[in-house]
């Protein structure tokens, strides 16, 4: 045994005060089989009354120039090349909770096994080094809602980030906690068969974004907007057909009453405008008959007032008693100032209703739910529904278990896996564009210098994703989005109308398929087309887990498939040779590398 595995390892626990004060303790790790464990009571937590923890093992430090490396579960990657800076891992979210580090003494992959929900990551630089903390900030200070443990699993230095980043998908298969997609379509050919399709996001209509109208009454609402109506749907899903596009998923976005976003949790009656109950049963029996899914986009995560359904009651309130605004009261969207839904009345009046009434008009496949997975659970102080942040986490597992039972999936907005055992698709499980941390790391900005895939690492052919906003309409973007798409494992996604604010900006890109003529349609349709010529030749690979990505010279990935066989990616202008084979600049290459 070496004097490194004799010797005990300890943390600092640096927690931040009120007054602002920093008091620093140093706590003991316990050893376990695979590396070391912090443990911390909830009970000492509030007894500190601190506004924030910082826990930093004696061996997630380095020094600058050191070999190694850090990476976020967002996939936001760094070396040890800067003098000084910060990263705080909550400004990128925290899908996962864990993170994972490499230096000269060795490998680990931090897992935050309890207290999970908004742990946060922070990666500082300076004088005497690099540091790498779990922090814990005034939401879990104030409110632990359990014991806190911390696992430190502990590998070889060297050790590359996919290896470490596969210890997390383990613990998760391991634990039962997920089930491949190998074993789910046994049972479920209707997600197999959404799985291996492109979704095709349909926005028929909306009011205007920001509202105009904060408190919405049917009296002062705004006009809803209609861009595709029923019928127009049953054009696209001609065109498609006509096009060649075998297999695809529709999901057809503001369908609702109001429109996008309109009277949330109110779904019914189905807008008026676009043709109403009847015209979408029409247009969902017409997908279905063209041998193609089509389900809905819902939203039981937020409300306005204008719901007919509206009752402060299950509104998510804080710890004065208040309901709480969706960013406290900083946006609205097309019904008005939206409010947090608690997420037990969410399951028990309205996904348990809802949800079963969508099945009934025909629609089948991975149906959407907005915003879920965007956002860690929520708590609920109200003594009529209160909900810990791991109640919610509970309470929105069982809403999509209702969507896997009725439509055959459930997806969500983004990444977040506090209810991975129910999610099937992420409509990005990142959220911005990978070039920031390209071009910012070229300037000498920052500590981050790339994303590399952790999330698909983890959970690719266990849960399909888009990986990126930008990549949203992937076939009208540049180059580089295209490959990024490949590089990271995509389902794809195109989205009509995906510019719909009425600033005009939009987090998905510029790009966008319309439809207002036929000849947009026959434009638009041909870039799905074109998406799907690609997807039809890598599609068998979201059956497989990623199980390996490297750099193999710059501007140059290799993502690796269980099945043996990997994508090579060239981001450079001039041709690649990879053991005998030419992958094109600016180009990519499927080859078998099994017997290699």
């Amino acid at each position: 045994m070496s004097m490194i595995a004799m010797l005990a390892a300890t943390a600092a626990l640096n927690w931040t005060m009120p007054d602002g004060r920093v008091v620093v303790e140093t706590r003991e790790l316990a050893p376990f089989a695979d590396g070391e464990r912090l443990t911390l009571g909830r009970e000492e937590i509030l007894a500190k009354k601190a506004k924030r923890l910082d826990v930093i093992p004696d061996f997630a430090h380095a020094k600058k120039g050191e070999k190694g490396f850090w990476f976020t579960p967002y996939g936001v990657y760094g070396e040890y090349d800067r003098d000084r800076g910060s990263f705080f891992a909550g400004s990128e979210r925290m899908p996962m909770p864990m993170f994972g580090w490499s230096n000269q003494r060795g490998a680990w992959l931090a897992v935050v096994v309890s207290l999970k929900y908004f742990v946060r990551e922070t990666i500082r630089a300076g004088k005497d080094g690099y540091s790498i903390a779990a922090t814990l900030e005034e939401e879990l200070c104030r409110y632990p809602y359990e014991d806190l443990s911390i696992e430190y699993h502990r590998r070889p230095s060297g050790t590359p980030y996919a290896d470490l980043a596969k210890i997390y998908r383990n613990l998760q298969l391991g634990g039962g906690v997920v089930k491949p997609f190998r074993e789910r379509f046994k049972g479920n050919k209707v997600l197999e068969k959404a799985i291996l399709s492109p979704e095709i996001r349909i926005r028929e209509a909306w009011k205007p974004v920001p509202s105009p109208v904060l408190h919405q009454a049917p009296e002062n609402e705004p006009e809803v907007k209609v861009a595709v109506t029923f019928d127009r749907v049953k054009d696209i899903v001609d065109e498609m057909k006509r096009q060649g596009i075998e297999d695809a998923e529709l999901c057809l976005v503001g369908w609702n009453i109001g429109g996008h976003d309109g009277r949330w949790p109110q779904v019914f009656p189905s807008e008026p405008k676009l043709g109403g109950d009847a015209k979408l049963r029409e247009a969902i029996r017409h997908a279905l008959a063209a041998g193609y899914l089509i389900v809905p986009h819902g939203n039981f995560y937020e409300g306005y007032t204008i719901s007919a359904d509206w009752d402060g009651e299950w509104a998510l309130k804080d710890a004065d008693g208040l309901m709480l605004p969706t960013r406290n009261g900083t946006v609205s969207w097309g019904g008005g100032r939206p409010y947090h839904m608690c997420p037990q009345r969410a399951y028990e009046k309205f996904c348990s209703r809802d949800i079963p009434r969508m099945a009934a008009f025909g629609f089948k496949g991975i149906g959407y739910f907005d915003v879920v997975t965007i956002c860690e659970p929520r708590r609920c102080i109200d003594i009529r529904h209160p909900c810990t942040t791991a109640d919610g986490a509970k309470y929105w597992g069982a809403c999509a278990a209702i969507s896997k039972r009725d439509l055959g999936g459930f997806a969500s907005e983004s990444g977040y896996d506090s209810f991975a055992g129910n999610l099937d698709y992420s409509l990005y499980a990142h959220f911005g564009d990978p070039r920031r941390f390209e071009i910012e790391h070229a300037e000498g900005k920052g500590l981050a210098k790339r994303v590399i895939p952790v999330w698909q690492i983890v959970y690719h052919g266990i849960i399909a994703a888009n990986p990126f906003t930008t990549t949203m309409n992937v076939t009208l973007k540049d180059r580089h989005s295209r490959l990024k798409a490949i590089e990271f494992s995509a389902r794809p996604c195109f989205y009509f109308y995906s510019k719909f604010l009425s600033s005009g900006s939009n987090w998905m890109g510029e790009e966008d398929l319309v439809c207002s003529t036929d000849e947009e349609l026959r434009r638009s349709v041909a870039k799905i087309k074109e998406g799907w010529d690609v997807y039809r030749r890598l599609r068998h690979l979201q059956l497989e887990y990623v199980d390996a990505h490297e750099e193999l010279a710059p501007g140059v990935f290799r993502t690796g498939y269980s099945n043996g066989e990997s994508v090579i990616v060239n981001y450079t202008a001039a041709p690649y040779a990879f053991r005998g084979k030419t992958v094109d600049a600016q180009g990519w290459r499927l080859v078998d590398t099994k017997e290699e």
